[in-house]
């Protein structure tokens, strides 16, 4: 890309809107492989130049073939950019799952909370009702 970018640290990667821009084209190309040929659906989510310059990328790092010689560029996804929508894929199910697991290691913590409170309010009603 022509301009300067800000790099980032890798866990910092969900600040980087071209990742999440990118894994909604490249899952909707993968969704009509191998029969369908498309334009414009990258350039899209890449308002201005920048959208040309991310096919170009996309192009050279071997994810996209683009066609020869038409316009608008028309391109289809390879074997890499079936590789890499897969792990777009597998990336969006990871953080859904990972959000369930916060979810119930929240609520597994809580039955253990109110369980042993439970546990010791019957344990002190038993000691007095007998012992005191």
């Amino acid at each position: 890309m022509t301009e300067e970018r800000k790099p980032f640290r890798g866990d910092e990667i969900k600040k980087i809107k071209s990742i999440k821009s990118l894994k909604t084209p490249m899952i909707n190309l993968f969704r009509t492989y191998p029969v369908y040929q498309w334009y414009g659906i990258i350039e899209t989510y890449f308002k201005g130049e920048l959208g040309n310059e991310v096919v170009d990328i996309l192009d050279k790092d071997g994810l996209i073939k683009i066609k020869p010689n038409t316009r608008p560029r028309v391109y289809r996804l390879t074997p890499k950019g079936i590789d890499f929508a897969i792990s777009m894929i597998n990336l969006e199910h990871s953080e859904r799952i990972l959000k369930y697991s916060n979810q119930m290691r929240l609520f597994t913590i809580l039955i253990i909370i109110f369980g042993g409170s439970t546990l010791l309010i019957s344990g002190l009603a038993f000691y007095f009702q007998f012992f005191k």
